[in-house]
């Protein structure tokens, strides 16, 4: 009798106890989220942090998720699959992009606010009224059409299952698609709030984050490196045409001896422009009659 009544008081202790939740999003935290038919698979990378101050070209593999949960809950492969990368502090937002950047993504005060909101939403619904079943430490699994419908990405990001068609701009917040099929590459931009709506300042790209079939994550710092697509010259002055990132500095870096590190090589501040994702083309003077040329990208 008396073994029977510890173990009911400790069945009673353990049904009054919360359960201990082994998902712990904070805002700041980068939300990885993929979603292939009726399935959506979230991980909590951790601090946005990781990601920023990197030195142009910094790369690295992303860990911190499991790319087997996500084929085996997807049927064995990642293609096909939309992958999309979020992340808010409340004051500063960032997003994932896949489409060609042709104007500064800055947005007014409301709509930071509101992104702010919809991507806090996408990390703690999970966990609230109900504490869904987590797959992993870092990572659930949500069935969009089961009993924890509610607190999938689609649900919060499209209002509750009645604006599906505007999931790929997070439910109309962003102000560009966020989401890109596997394989594919993905820009991270910040995304910041301005009263000077919608020229300045110019919002920054973080980074780009490649993945493969395979599932391998990788970050690359800092925009893109600029492609020169032609040279014409009149006289002794070129013009250097070359392709840009939104809201990223260039400038034409020359010299008439390529045994030199291209990265002694002088610039040409007269050439200085800041990106607005098309080509470009600028004017350098030739200081002698063959000259090699790069661009430089700050």
């Amino acid at each position: 009798m008396k073994s029977f009544i510890l173990t009911t008081l400790a069945v009673l202790t353990l049904l009054a106890t919360p359960q201990a939740r082994a998902w712990t999003y904070s805002d700041g935290d980068v939300l990885l989220v993929f979603r292939k038919g009726t399935q959506n698979i979230e991980f909590d990378l951790g601090s946005v942090s990781n990601f920023l101050g990197k030195t142009n070209g910094y790369t690295t593999v992303v860990t911190g998720w499991d790319s087997s949960l996500v084929t085996t809950t997807f049927g064995g492969s990642l293609t096909g699959a939309k992958v999309v990368l979020l992340a808010s502090t409340g004051s500063s937002n960032w997003l994932s992009s896949a489409e060609p950047n042709t104007t500064a993504y800055n947005v007014s005060g409301q709509a930071a606010d509101d992104l702010h909101g919809v991507i806090s939403a996408v990390g703690t619904k999970p966990l609230y009224p109900i504490a869904i079943p987590v797959a992993e430490p870092n990572a659930y699994v949500i069935d969009t059409g089961g009993q924890y419908a509610s607190s999938s990405y689609d649900s919060v990001v499209s209002g509750g299952g009645a604006n599906t068609k505007a999931l790929p701009k997070l439910g109309g917040y962003a102000p560009f698609t966020v989401e890109q099929s596997v394989p594919g590459y993905l820009d991270f931009w910040a995304v910041e709030g301005t009263t000077v709506y919608p020229n300045s300042p110019p919002d920054q790209l973080i980074g780009t984050f490649t993945i493969t079939a395979a599932g391998v994550l990788t970050f690359v710092a800092g925009p893109r490196p600029a492609t020169i697509t032609a040279v014409s010259h009149a006289g002794n002055v070129s013009a250097v045409s070359f392709t840009t990132t939104v809201g990223n500095t260039y400038s034409v870096a020359y010299t008439n001896q390529l045994v030199r590190g291209s990265a002694s090589w002088p610039v040409d501040a007269s050439t200085t422009l800041v990106g607005n994702g098309r080509i470009n083309t600028v004017n350098h003077t030739n200081s002698s009659s063959a000259e090699f040329y790069r661009i430089a990208t700050q």
